[in-house]
């Protein structure tokens, strides 16, 4: 990943995102996204987090060029492609409660015991919280959540649910799964949860 050749150079990207150039835009939606979406599904996330993940890079690089001395030190596959895994990484960090649970993602056990009776008593406190306020949703929220967690295309989904663009769909269901972990987090079992409990 980011190792490919460019039908542009680094300069010309960096200035066609600068000036929204829609001949620049739509070559790195082409070029980038469906890699971007592959290394996302193959970390056990899904369309829209791909999604997500592809318009945060775009808007830090978008900043990134308004800066007059910013000047790429990389070649651009890379740098995006370095962005996108900081980026990743810092969405599973603040959205840990909800990446766990909402898409059920598997759970790498440690081989210490202690450990994992842990991340049992982890698990079984925050899976049923979840079921608990994911009900407590609004019906469109509750829609949105289990679709994504179905692996249903955000272009049906927003087809399903009337929506009139993929990011309208993407905005709300972040919406949701914030409203969601608010409530999780808010819970006195899970603030009662020690720190010897959370893995």
């Amino acid at each position: 990943m980011g190792e490919e050749e460019t039908k542009f150079s680094s300069f010309e990207i960096l200035e066609g995102i600068k000036t929204h150039d829609r001949i620049i835009l739509k070559y790195v939606y082409d070029t980038y996204f469906p890699q971007v979406h592959k290394y996302i599904e193959n970390r056990k996330g899904c369309e829209s987090d791909a999604w997500d993940v592809f318009q945060d890079v775009m808007g830090v690089i978008y900043d990134y060029s308004q800066k007059p001395d910013f000047k790429l030190s990389v070649p651009f596959p890379q740098f995006f492609f370095s962005l996108t895994r900081n980026v990743w990484f810092g969405l599973l960090r603040k959205w840990k409660v909800g990446v766990d649970l909402v898409y059920d993602e598997l759970k790498y056990l440690p081989d210490d015991e202690t450990e994992k009776l842990q991340e049992t008593i982890y698990n079984q406190v925050i899976n049923r919280l979840t079921h608990k306020y994911l009900s407590q949703l609004d019906e469109r929220c509750i829609m949105l959540i289990k679709f994504s967690a179905l692996g249903i295309t955000t272009a049906s989904i927003a087809k399903k649910l009337n929506y009139h663009s993929n990011r309208a769909v993407f905005n709300q269901r972040r919406k949701c799964i914030r409203k969601l972990i608010e409530r999780i987090e808010n819970d006195p079992d899970y603030k009662n949860l020690s720190d010897y409990e959370r893995p």
